[in-house]
Order: structure tokens, then C-alpha cells, then sequence
């Protein structure tokens, strides 16, 4: 079935990808031949430790900073340390003020994650620690931690941003190409798997595409025909894939197929890789650009998180000034 659609997006980085780029920056620290036991900075009473860094880099995305194959190793590593001053520096802050969270609280954001991230097995969590050779007990501080950091940049940087009738005005007449509805195409699929070589009773892909295409041009229902025959995941929907984007869910090949389609129509057998496929096109909205008053909610959304940005950097640089601070040179070769 991969061979035919198109795997979603992932917002949020995997335990896996940040195993795998914890591991890269290993790998690119010895052919560097760096020592990963020095410190990387210094924030006030704090240490942070180039193993710290090593630690930290899975987390990248997190501090804005995308990784890739192409991108500077001293480059990524300074980002790291970057990032772990300011979260130190948010951290110490909020020592200060006795902000925490009690063992219940951080529980329950451990339950919402596990359900989230791991279909609700502690098991899979633990799995994922084990590869990355990380205890329970250092995650679950880390999560504490997030909790804490989340919560000082809403009392110290959310809580003060607002986006005024004025600037919010401005923003959709000079960003109003932000503001549009893709378009959007429901269609329905029949998906037909191919047979196994060693069976004999089961049609092949085109023999069963040809018999559907005949009871389809007699009128049958396509929902019906893809309930009983589809091998897509979609099969107990009736095939439906509602309001989708086909160059992003589908294949080339059958994107271009519900392209060619009007409304109501359906695609003659295409073959792929083995599998063969039937779509109907049951609907297709046109992009348009959005009024003020349908965009307003995305409006302020996109201003506050743009205002957000500067408020948080202003943030930064007053808990920097107040703080000692110092950043050691990129560890040297060895000699």
C-alpha cells in the first residue's frame, strides 16, 4: 500500500529521528576527533558539558534549528549551546520564583504523551529509553522541565503580546497571500492488491479491475464495490479520502489521475508497481483568498506568534544581561 500512497507529515520530531541524529553527531565528533567530555558553557552556577551538548542535539528542532545532511557541524553544535543557555536561563528563573510542578501534574502530562506518542504502552516509551540510553528518571525530568519552560514563557512572554484591531488590519493587507483555503479534493479509491504467486483461485490485478470497471459502468455503487473489495485503509469508508491535497497523499501517477477526472467520474485501471487502483472524484473545491472576517482567527494567531517571537527574544536578552555567561570555543581537535 506504501507503494501507492504517500506517508503523512510528521510536525514533531520522533524518538527514533532524534536517536539517529544523537548518533550522527556522535559519528561526526570522532571523525572530527573532538573530546565530548568538555564544557560547552557556563551559565551563572551551571555547567554545561559538550556531552550536554551531545545529549541535546535530538532536540534541535525544538530550538528552531533544522538539521540536515548539508548543514555545518560547528554550526549545529554552537545552535545546541545556544539553546541550552536560554533554557538554562529560563530554568534558574524560575528557581527563583518557586515555580514548579508537583509529581501528579508531571504524571499526567507523562500519561498524555505515552497515549500520544506511543499508543498508550509504557512499554514502547521504556523501549525508546533503553535505545537511547536514557533512565526514566532523567526523561521524566526533562518533561518537568519543559512543563516549567512552557509555563514562564506564559507568564513572561504570551501574557504580554496583543494583537490590536490596527496591527491586525495591517497584517492581513500586507500578508493576505497567508490567507487562503487550498484546494481541496475528496475522492474515493479501490485498491487492488496483487496476488500471491502461489495462488492459483485468486484473479490477477487486471482481471478484477476489468470486472469492477464493468459493474461500474452498469451503475453500481463505487462506496460498495471499494467496502467489499479495496485493500485500501480507507476500504471501510467506502475508499472516501475527504478534502485532501492529492499531490501530497497520493503518488504522481494517481494524482495526475484525479486531475484528468471531472466531478462524478471515475478512472479507468491504473497499474502501479503491481497494485492497481480505481479512483473517483467525488468533489473538488478551488483555492480562494479569505475575507478579514473569515481569516480573523488565523490572523491573530499568526501576529501574536510573530509578536511572540520578539517578545521572546527581548526576554532572552534581559535574562542574558543579568546573568554570567560564557561560551567556550568549539572543542579542538586532538592533537
Amino acid at each position: 500500500m506504501e507503494a501507492c500512497f504517500r506517508k503523512g507529515k510528521n510536525g514533531i520530531i520522533s524518538a527514533m529521528k532524534k536517536a539517529i541524529l544523537t548518533a550522527v553527531f556522535a559519528v561526526a565528533a570522532c571523525a572530527h576527533g573532538l573530546v565530548l567530555d568538555g564544557i560547552a558553557a557556563k551559565v551563572n552556577d551551571a555547567v554545561i558539558t559538550s556531552d550536554d551538548v551531545n545529549t541535546a542535539i535530538g532536540d534541535m528542532r525544538r530550538a528552531g534549528a533544522a538539521i540536515t545532511s548539508g548543514t555545518d557541524f560547528k554550526t549545529v553544535y554552537s545552535n545546541t549551546v545556544e539553546f541550552l543557555i536560554e533554557r538554562r536561563l529560563i530554568l534558574q528563573l524560575a528557581a527563583e520564583k518557586k515555580i514548579t510542578f508537583p509529581e501528579w501534574a508531571v504524571d499526567g502530562r507523562i500519561r498524555e504523551i505515552v497515549k500520544e506518542k506511543f499508543d498508550g504502552d509504557m512499554n514502547k516509551l521504556n523501549a525508546m529509553l533503553s535505545q537511547i540510553k536514557t533512565p526514566l528518571t532523567e526523561w521524566r525530568n526533562m518533561i518537568r522541565d519543559d512543563m516549567i519552560i512552557t509555563a514562564m514563557r506564559q507568564q513572561f512572554v504570551e501574557k504580554n503580546v496583543t494583537a490590536t484591531p490596527a496591527d491586525m488590519q495591517r497584517e492581513y493587507r500586507e500578508n493576505k497571500s497567508r490567507y487562503r483555503t487550498e484546494a481541496k479534493t475528496s475522492v474515493r479509491v479501490i485498491l487492488l492488491r496483487p496476488s500471491d504467486a502461489s495462488d492459483k483461485k485468486t484473479p490477477s490485478v487486471t482481471t478484477r479491475g476489468e470486472e469492477i470497471l464493468a459493474r461500474l459502468e452498469k451503475g453500481e455503487d463505487f462506496a460498495t464495490l471499494a467496502q467489499k473489495y479495496s485493500a485500501d485503509s480507507h476500504a471501510k469508508d467506502g475508499g472516501l479520502w475527504k478534502d485532501v491535497n492529492p499531490q501530497e497523499a497520493f503518488r504522481p501517477e494517481i494524482a495526475k489521475a484525479i486531475d484528468s477526472l471531472k466531478t462524478g467520474e471515475f478512472s479507468k485501471l491504473v497499474n502501479l508497481n503491481g497494485w492497481g487502483f480505481i479512483v473517483r472524484k467525488e468533489s473538488e473545491t478551488a483555492e480562494k483568498t479569505l475575507s478579514f472576517a473569515e481569516a480573523y482567527d488565523q490572523i491573530e494567531r499568526n501576529l501574536k506568534r510573530d509578536l511572540s517571537k520578539d517578545e521572546y527574544r527581548a526576554w532572552i536578552n534581559r535574562l542574558r544581561e543579568g546573568a554570567f555567561i560564557k561560551v567556550y570555543p568549539f572543542p579542538e581537535e586532538k592533537r
